[in-house]
């Protein structure tokens, strides 16, 4: 099939793979569900095996990660060094998604 220059759907350029999933990710349909789904995942990078030995569960909700704990000494712990958490969460996902950090 012969296409014409305006019908071609192939760009003319090579683009970086890395370009164009920066492309792909800042469209808003696709980052909102990306960008959350990175937080089990942070919440394991850092803070490591024994804070995840205690760890029920975790979730997000609106700016929110709730995460429930099975030691009460941990989570008092933890509630002191809330905003360096939030701080190297966010920075582990690539955007500052997360508000607030609540422990259960």
């Amino acid at each position: 099939m012969n296409y014409s220059k305006d019908r071609n759907p192939r760009k003319k350029s090579i683009q970086p793979l890395q370009e164009i999933l920066k492309e792909i990710m800042g469209q808003p349909s696709i980052s909102r569900g990306i960008y959350p789904s990175r937080i089990p995942n942070a919440w394991k990078a850092v803070m490591g095996p024994s804070v995840l030995r205690v760890t029920k569960n975790i979730w997000y909700k609106n700016g929110v990660v709730y995460v429930s704990l099975n030691s009460s000494i941990i989570r008092n712990e933890l509630m002191m060094h809330r905003d360096k958490i939030i701080r190297e969460m966010n920075q582990y996902i690539g955007k500052p998604l997360i508000k607030n950090l609540i422990f259960r």
